[in-house]
């Protein structure tokens, strides 16, 4: 029987020069294992590898020289411990994180909790290419925010309270962005040069600096045979949500864009920087505000400002084809687009995704149709034909049409409105 050494790697068994054997990578989140997890780890090695394992890179563990007659066995020795096999290949990898505030003095954020979210959110997703995510605790940026695809920096939104403050300067001495100046009767923060370091939050005597935890997120960092730091769009998030409603888009916007071998930073800088903030921050923030009662687009206006246009211009580049198809579909009759599916412009089926993520993937789509363009989606009955319908009203497109397909799924003909 013929070996699918495809579906091995993808398993994470990485075929070695030695014929017939591989190195086993597993699954490591945040850098983090218990005891019996690395007992577990130490008896497969010895029994079915070399006796030994190799740590990587980015926080993981790999057993060398397992056998290829031995996969199953291996597979079941290391579930019966609690150790799950890695992944390899174009999917989400192994998150990584420092040891943050739970541990560590200067860490400002858990960041093993966010590690672990993250891996549950994304872990072994098939995408383009590889994509990594790395969370670190504060400005020491041990674990390099930047050389991921998507990288979680942690941080505190600083506040000074004069009640409480003996103007001993010891903030102003520690502050190495100088963002802090102390008066005889006044301290003075510059926030455009803070870097939310809670330097000043640690070190206050008098605990006249309160912070608030929150994340910078780094999008687009490339560290292998193409070096790109990762680049910050948006302002420090307090709420762990909106930082995740962040990470959903910026999956979407690869999934949606990228091209197969494509890593997400040459994705970015095909489609345009521009287009990922306007995704990110508006289609992001609706959502936000629709399915949490919170708005957000005080996080990314002053980041759109001066995109929007520009943004458009790439996107009218690229629908030349739509506009040709579509010139004459501002006004539809329903029993034509019935009769004639040429009249739809786009498909989209989005029966295997959850709220509020059907609302990015609509508008993900949607940004690429012209005014006027028909979007026929296929949705789950339920909570997703509830809300998406509605939110789609609140953007200024045209829900058309509602069809039962009559499996449990609906059909949802939308006309891309002015404000889409």
């Amino acid at each position: 029987m013929a070996v699918d050494y495809q579906a091995l790697k993808n398993g994470g068994f990485m075929r070695q020069k030695q014929k017939d054997h591989f190195s086993l990578r597993l699954k490591v989140v945040g850098g983090e294992l218990t005891s019996s997890q690395l007992r577990t780890i130490g008896q497969v090695a010895e029994t079915f590898g070399d006796g030994r394992a190799h740590l990587t890179a980015r926080q993981g563990v790999e057993i060398p020289f397992i056998k290829l007659q031995d996969v199953e066995a291996v597979k079941k020795a290391l579930a019966d411990g609690g150790v799950e096999t890695g992944v390899c290949g174009a999917r989400a990898r192994t998150v990584t994180a420092c040891q943050g505030s739970e541990i560590c003095p200067s860490g400002c954020v858990d960041t093993l909790s966010l590690a672990q979210q993250i891996s549950r959110r994304y872990y072994g997703r098939v995408l383009p290419h590889k994509f990594k995510f790395g969370v670190t605790g504060c400005q020491n940026n041990c674990l390099k925010a930047e050389e991921n695809d998507v990288g979680f920096k942690g941080g505190y939104l600083v506040t000074w309270r004069p009640e409480a403050c003996s103007f001993c300067g010891v903030c102003a001495k520690v502050c190495r962005s100088k963002a802090i100046k102390v008066n005889p009767d006044k301290v003075l923060l510059e926030k455009d040069r803070c870097n939310h370091c809670g330097r000043c939050v640690k070190s206050c005597p008098t605990d006249a600096w309160r912070g608030q935890p929150g994340y910078l997120i780094y999008f687009g960092g490339s560290f292998g045979n193409h070096i790109a730091p990762g680049r910050r769009l948006f302002p420090l998030i307090t709420d762990p949500k909106v930082a995740l409603f962040r990470a959903d888009a910026a999956l979407v916007f690869f999934d949606h864009h990228g091209q197969p071998g494509e890593r997400f930073r040459a994705t970015i800088d095909r489609v345009g920087w521009e287009r990922l903030i306007k995704m990110v921050a508006t289609q992001v923030d609706d959502a936000a505000e629709t399915w949490t009662g919170e708005n957000l687009s005080d996080l990314a206006n002053a980041n759109l400002a001066n995109s929007d246009q520009t943004s458009s211009n790439l996107a009218n580049s690229n629908q030349t084809s739509f506009h040709q198809a579509n010139s004459d579909r501002a006004s539809i009759n329903l029993t034509s687009v019935d009769n004639n599916s040429s009249l739809i412009s786009a498909s989209l089926d989005i029966t295997d995704v959850v709220c509020p993520m059907t609302l990015v993937k609509t508008q993900v789509t949607l940004a690429d149709l012209p005014e006027g363009a028909i979007l026929a989606i296929r949705l789950n009955e339920g909570e997703p034909a509830e809300n998406l319908p509605r939110s789609l009203k609140d953007a200024g497109h045209q829900v058309l049409k509602t069809r039962d397909n009559g499996d449990g799924s609906l059909q949802l003909l939308v006309q891309k409105g002015a404000r889409g």
